[in-house]
């Protein structure tokens, strides 16, 4: 989310009073985007200061509060904005993800493990699913994800929403079928991991893996097809302890990713 909220005094006093406070909430919300960025947080907290005594009539009392108070404090700022907006829930697509305060030189010999390491996603029907394993994959330096079936592609409508600007990072590439994915793998020798609850099946953190990989990711209500888990090396999952046998399929494609980046069981 981009906003392009700037008014001159001059231009502010011309608004009628619904616009004028059309304007501050856009302020608002540009202000709490901009959080982590402690120039344009500062600056927009000048602007409402200044702006908010011309309004042509007073201010209703919660955005009157709020705008008189705004502490320069990132943290406090944060929760009298969220508590100024009350339960709205924002999308991450609306909120500044923080970036840049990973290792500036990674590990040569991660960025090697990570290179041989393909992601294969098994019909994924959830645009929010594909889109956090280009997140996970561009986080991880993972070298390739394979879209395979429905599995939503970058150019999809929504996806820019969920991958946040990754699909451009990640070598990617679309296959209609899983099983042609995972033959193509196969023959170009990598091992090949599901990720389900299937039997026989070992944890993630007892399994030991093999590069070069990949990890097959299946579909949220079916898992991942039979024919295709039939071609697989070894079967992985994730230990439970509640109710539920399984996370949703990117958070446990996350899980696994990392355990088999940094779970010391990696063979290069």
């Amino acid at each position: 989310m981009k906003f392009i909220a700037r008014y001159s005094p001059e231009k502010f006093q011309n608004f009628s009073f619904d616009a004028q406070i059309k304007a501050l909430n856009k302020l608002l919300a540009e202000l709490e985007y901009e959080l982590a960025d402690a120039d344009k947080r500062l600056s927009l907290i000048q602007q409402l200061q200044q702006l908010y005594p011309l309004c042509k009539k007073t201010l209703p009392v919660r955005m009157d509060t709020l705008i008189r108070n705004l502490p320069t404090d990132p943290f406090r700022l944060l929760r009298a904005l969220s508590a100024y907006q009350g339960d709205k829930a924002l999308k991450d697509s609306q909120i500044h993800l923080k970036t840049g305060d990973g290792n500036a030189s990674p590990d040569p010999d991660s960025i090697q493990r990570a290179a041989q390491i393909t992601v294969i996603a098994d019909n994924l029907r959830s645009v929010f699913n594909v889109g956090s394993l280009f997140r996970i994959a561009e986080c991880l330096s993972i070298g390739e994800l394979i879209l395979c079936g429905i599995s939503p592609t970058p150019g999809h409508p929504n996806m820019a929403k969920t991958a946040l600007g990754t699909t451009q990072r990640v070598p990617f590439k679309y296959l209609e079928s899983t099983t042609d994915a995972v033959l193509e793998l196969k023959s170009a020798g990598h091992r090949i991991y599901a990720l389900e609850t299937a039997e026989p099946s070992r944890s993630v953190y007892n399994a030991d893996f093999d590069l070069p990989l990949a990890l097959v990711v299946g579909n949220e209500a079916l898992g991942i097809d039979p024919k295709v888990l039939s071609l697989c090396d070894e079967i992985v999952y994730l230990p439970v302890l509640g109710w539920k046998n399984s996370l949703n399929v990117s958070v446990a494609a996350s899980v696994a990713l990392y355990q088999i980046m940094f779970g010391g069981r990696c063979a290069n």
